[in-house]
C-alpha cells in the first residue's frame, strides 16, 4: 500500500490534496493504472469549486437561522441581516428565498409596491427546524470544548448555560469569564458550588449570573440589554434543546 500523507479538513483543500496523491503515486502491486484524461482535471476542479460554494452555503444558513433564533426580538429585513451578518444584500435575499421557500423562513412583506420590504422570522411549525439549530447550537459549542470540559458539572445543574463575552474569541487577552446559567431555584447552591471549584484551577474571575425560566423571561421582557446581547453572542455550552424551547416560547 501506499503511504498517504495527512490532508487538510478544509473540503477544497482536502479533495486537490486527495487528487494529487491519486495521480502522483502508483499501486505497488503493477495494476494497470490511468492517469486522468485531458479535460478531466478541469472538470473535477470545477466539482470541487461547487462543493467548496456549498459549505460557504451553508455556513451562511447557520448564521442566519442562528442569529434569528438567538436575536428574537428585533424586527429582521433583507438590509439588517445582510449588515449584521456581513454579507451582501443580494447574497442575502437569494438565501432567504431559498429558506423561505424549504419553509425555514417565513418572509412577510409589509407595505406594497416593488419598494416594500419584508420581514424575516423562523418558522416554528416546519417539522425540522428546531433539530436543525440544536445541531448549530451543537457544533458552536464543541468549538468550546475546553470549556465544556472545566465546566462540565453545571450540565445536570441547569436547563441551558450560556458562555459570553471576549473569552469565546479571544481567551487569551480576556480579564474574566462569563457564564449565565438558568436552573430551577433548587439548584442555585449546587451550581454556585460549582462554581468555586472551577474557580480554583481558574486564574481568570468567573462572573456567573443564574436565573430561573421566569425570572430570564420577566429580564428580556424588561428589554435587559446586557442580557439580550449575551445570548445573541453567545455560545450555549449545555442545554440546547432547552434553550431552543426557551426561545420559541418567547417569540411565539
Amino acid at each position: 500500500m501506499p503511504k498517504l500523507s495527512l490532508c487538510p479538513l478544509n473540503l477544497f483543500s482536502f479533495f486537490n490534496c486527495r487528487l494529487n496523491q491519486d495521480q502522483n503515486q502508483a499501486p505497488e502491486t503493477g495494476a494497470n493504472y490511468q492517469t486522468a484524461r485531458p479535460g478531466e482535471d478541469l472538470n473535477i476542479n470545477s466539482q470541487l469549486i461547487t462543493i467548496n460554494n456549498m459549505v460557504i452555503t451553508n455556513l451562511t444558513v447557520k448564521k442566519v437561522l442562528l442569529y434569528l433564533l438567538k436575536d428574537y426580538s428585533n424586527t429582521h429585513t433583507v438590509t439588517s441581516l445582510a449588515k449584521e451578518l456581513g454579507i451582501s444584500r443580494v447574497g442575502m435575499w437569494k438565501m432567504l428565498k431559498r429558506l423561505g421557500k424549504n419553509k425555514y423562513l417565513l418572509l412577510t412583506a409589509v407595505g406594497t409596491g416593488k419598494t416594500s420590504a419584508a420581514v424575516i422570522t423562523l418558522n416554528w411549525e416546519h417539522p425540522l427546524l428546531e433539530k436543525t439549530l440544536s445541531f448549530y447550537l451543537t457544533e458552536e459549542a464543541l468549538k468550546q470544548r475546553r470549556w465544556q470540559v472545566n465546566f462540565i458539572g453545571l450540565e445536570q445543574l441547569n436547563l441551558f448555560v450560556i458562555m459570553y463575552g471576549s473569552i469565546l474569541n479571544h481567551p487569551q487577552q480576556a480579564n474574566d469569564i462569563d457564564i449565565l446559567g438558568v436552573a430551577n431555584k433548587n439548584n442555585f447552591v449546587k451550581v454556585q458550588k460549582v462554581i468555586d471549584q472551577v474557580q480554583k484551577i481558574q486564574s481568570k474571575k468567573i462572573h456567573s449570573i443564574n436565573f430561573t425560566v421566569n425570572e430570564l423571561k420577566l429580564e428580556l421582557k424588561k428589554s435587559n440589554l446586557a442580557i439580550r446581547g449575551a445570548i445573541r453572542t453567545g455560545v450555549v455550552l449545555f442545554g440546547q434543546e432547552n434553550f431552543i424551547k426557551f426561545m420559541k416560547e418567547m417569540a411565539t
